[in-house]
């Protein structure tokens, strides 16, 4: 083989190898979720004025949940656009098999599973999975982007949607996945300076939920010291402009429906931080009788800790300002309006975290092990393998 194709065979195999994985880590990230928590179909009482997929869809959900129904409104109204011959034969198709009727959206009463709900509901899955895909995808592409071999890249993505799972252990929503993508792609779009790009997907994103703002007020930080501040504010005063219009858009109209702006969860929050037993939960996110711990329990807390300590230090300053950035705003809105330990309120600091954690990706051992452990871990191979000779001369 020449060394050309040799080339290019490898080539493939890393293509195949990346493809491989990012639909295996996305299969593992939407079915723990789903399995868990699906659409949110187990409501009680009125279920088409409650939060399930269906009330989104509608726009009969309480407040503040009604203001992320964008997606799943998209979804139905491209449903509706559909010839009703062509509707009818895909929900035939649908209910035919209806395993992800059975599986993620078993919730849903029978007298509202119409054509329209089945197709808009299977849209959404496709959107979520989708998003999750392109969501690992930007993951990958941060970790080459600084410097990660290949083979590192891929287990820091692997690693990525083992622990990502866990932020869904106390509740989960679809719109999380779309707003994981939006602030993924747009920290890796300012990376590359594509700002025309960077502001697309914020007015797109801007309309999964009335949060989004946040945004570019981090990325704000995130710029490189040779773009003139002037260039900064400027990309920042069009982009909240854009935010405050979807906002605007996304939040009206539903004065009459039930609920509030926004849920207030203050004095739950304190009794549970400060009650010991809450350090040491599990939860069954992952499987049923598969009880993976808290993000706040030792297990998980001391080498999460432990790690980011030693990856902050060879984190670049401009990061760290993103990542305060970021953190700030969202921690008292995290304390007043977040419950309890669901960590998935923290998606908007998320890219800070995947970039401060590259600094360590590539020390992992030696943050673990020790660098005197390390060696003496290479030593003891070495030795093992050169024995090896001996013993089979002996043999022989």
């Amino acid at each position: 083989m020449t060394e050309k194709n040799r080339n290019r065979v490898l080539s493939f195999c890393r293509f195949a190898i990346v493809y491989v994985m990012l639909f295996v880590c996305a299969g593992n990230i939407t079915n723990s979720m789903l399995l868990k928590w699906g659409f949110r179909d187990d409501q009680k009482g009125d279920f088409a004025q409650s939060y399930s997929l269906v009330g989104m869809m509608n726009g009969d959900a309480p407040k503040p949940y009604v203001y992320r129904s964008s997606f799943p409104k998209a979804a139905k109204w491209l449903a509706e656009q559909l010839e009703p011959a062509t509707r009818d034969r895909i929900f035939r198709s649908i209910t035919r098999y209806d395993s992800l009727h059975h599986a993620y959206f078993a919730g849903v009463p029978d007298t509202y599973w119409t054509p329209t709900v089945a197709i808009a509901y299977h849209l959404t899955y496709v959107a979520i999975v989708l998003a999750t895909l392109f969501a690992l995808l930007f993951v990958y592409k941060l970790a080459r982007m600084h410097g990660l071999s290949f083979g590192h890249s891929v287990g820091f993505l692997a690693a990525f949607s083992f622990v990502y799972p866990l932020t869904f252990q106390r509740g989960g929503y679809y719109y999380d996945f779309f707003e994981i993508l939006g602030v993924l792609a747009a920290c890796h779009c300012v990376l590359k300076r594509r700002m025309l790009a960077c502001t697309l997907l914020i007015a797109v994103f801007s309309l999964n939920k009335e949060t989004f703002f946040l945004v570019p007020l981090a990325l704000l930080f995130l710029h490189e010291q040779d773009v003139a501040l002037t260039k900064r504010v400027g990309w920042l005063a069009l982009h909240l402009a854009i935010c405050v219009l979807t906002r605007q858009f996304i939040m009206s109209g539903y004065a009459s429906n039930a609920g509030d702006v926004v849920e207030f969860h203050a004095l739950d929050n304190l009794k549970f931080w400060l009650n010991p037993a809450s350090y040491l939960t599990f939860y069954n996110l992952i499987g049923k009788g598969v009880f993976t711990p808290s993000l706040e329990n030792p297990l998980m807390l001391v080498p999460l800790t432990v790690f980011f300590r030693a990856a902050w230090r060879g984190t670049p300053t401009r990061y760290r300002r993103y990542f305060f950035a970021a953190l700030v705003p969202v921690l008292p809105l995290f304390v007043l309006f977040g419950f309890e330990d669901e960590a998935r309120n923290f998606s908007i600091v998320l890219p800070a975290i995947v970039l401060i954690a590259l600094h360590g990706a590539s020390r992992f051992d030696t943050i673990f092990c020790g660098r005197s452990g390390d060696v003496g871990g290479r030593q003891a191979v070495v030795a093992r393998v050169q024995s090896v000779p001996e013993v089979t001369e002996a043999a022989n």
